[in-house]
């Protein structure tokens, strides 16, 4: 194994051993890999890669690209206990924020003797248990006593307790708290919860049966994992055999701090939007309310509209018979009558009719026509 190599001779290993491989036996970190190879722009294997390599496929290799003009040489350290092990103990986790206070974020192996009371609950034989009404469990409902969820074996599980009582510590000194609903577990962090838990990491193994059929089962491989939020929001912070879970305490409380803080700020813009919408809306229905008044007072103007026309009409007509000298009574009767409802009709003379009092004038002339 070497400790030097030049661009091109680590451009070819990168395609013959995995990150994993490197991290094991050399003293780089996963993300530290990933930035050595985007300083020198060496291509890494894209995903599937390692798969289709076991079944013996097709693979498409790249040129490495020539635009790099730097000759260094690329070199690594190789791992061994001592320089891991002072790696990791090199003093203690510390987290600084923005009013310089520093918080102690070492997780020791070993529980304290008197842990925090959410881990005092969690080893707690009889644990409390929350109220259930009518055989149903109200998930909108919050307590400030239960568990935290780890789905781990013995020796993980252990590992987990200390580790989430650090980081209990911590996130209740930085002001923070924890509540509860039943099975699940919020951190609350300026007014936003963010739901948390843990489990034991596993890998699928798969197996060939007598009968021929390929099944697959999965085995827990001692590492654990964190799991912030939910849904969309979820993300999983997972140990690797090379970094511990303690070690990315310090990322993992950054990114709940800035997750709380944008989710917190997304809300009060969203209130600020509500309310501003809720306003166009009152405004809205304030003009449709208006715009529907003015439109029955413009058809109540057009009805009156139509009658005076219709009665003017029904007026020149009747004057015209009367000036006839040749109508016969029974049109002179007409002719009186007309003119009596023709005042009627018109909504300028204002005149009432005893046995049309009921009626609607405009309604009335729909119905002659």
């Amino acid at each position: 194994m070497k400790t030097e190599f030049d661009r091109e001779e680590f451009f070819n290993l990168c395609w013959e051993k995995s990150i994993l491989w490197f991290c094991k036996n050399y003293l780089i970190s996963y993300p530290e890999f990933k930035n050595l190879c985007k300083k020198y722009q060496i291509p890494l294997p894209p995903n599937g890669y390692w798969m289709k390599r076991k079944f013996g496929k097709e693979i498409n290799k790249p040129k490495l690209p020539e635009a790099y003009n730097d000759t260094g040489k690329i070199h690594l350290i190789f791992r061994t206990k001592e320089n891991s092990k002072k790696l990791k103990t090199a003093g203690k986790l510390k987290a600084i924020d923005s009013n310089s206070k520093s918080y102690d974020l070492e997780v020791p192996n070993r529980l304290p003797k008197n842990p925090d009371p959410i881990i005092q609950e969690m080893l707690s034989v009889n644990p409390k248990k929350h109220p259930v009404v009518n055989n149903i469990w109200d998930y909108t409902k919050r307590y400030d006593y239960g568990r935290i969820s780890v789905s781990a074996s013995k020796k993980p599980y252990k590992r987990a307790l200390c580790f989430l009582n650090t980081f209990i510590k911590v996130m209740k000194t930085r002001g923070h708290y924890f509540l509860f609903c039943y099975e699940r577990a919020y951190i609350v962090i300026e007014g936003i919860e963010i739901a948390i838990r843990m489990r034991e990491r596993s890998k699928r193994l798969y197996e060939t049966e007598k009968s021929g059929y390929r099944s697959s089962k999965l085995v827990p491989i001692g590492l654990l994992s964190m799991i912030t939020g939910e849904y969309s929001n979820k993300k999983e912070w997972q140990e690797t055999p090379t970094k511990s879970l303690a070690e990315k305490l310090p990322l993992i409380i950054t990114y709940l701090e800035k997750t709380a803080k944008e989710e917190r700020i997304w809300k009060v813009e969203s209130a600020k939007r509500r309310k501003e919408r809720a306003i166009q809306e009152k405004k809205e229905e304030e003009r449709k309310k208006m715009q529907k008044e003015e439109i029955k007072k413009l058809r109540i103007i057009k009805q009156k509209s139509d009658l005076w026309h219709e009665s003017n009409k029904l007026r020149t007509f009747l004057k015209a018979c009367d000036e006839n000298e040749n109508l016969t009574e029974e049109m002179k009767e007409l002719v009186t009558f007309g003119f009596k409802k023709v005042d009627w009709l018109d909504p300028l003379k204002f005149s009432k009719d005893e046995l049309f009092d009921d009626l609607d004038p405009h309604r009335l002339l729909e119905e002659l026509k």
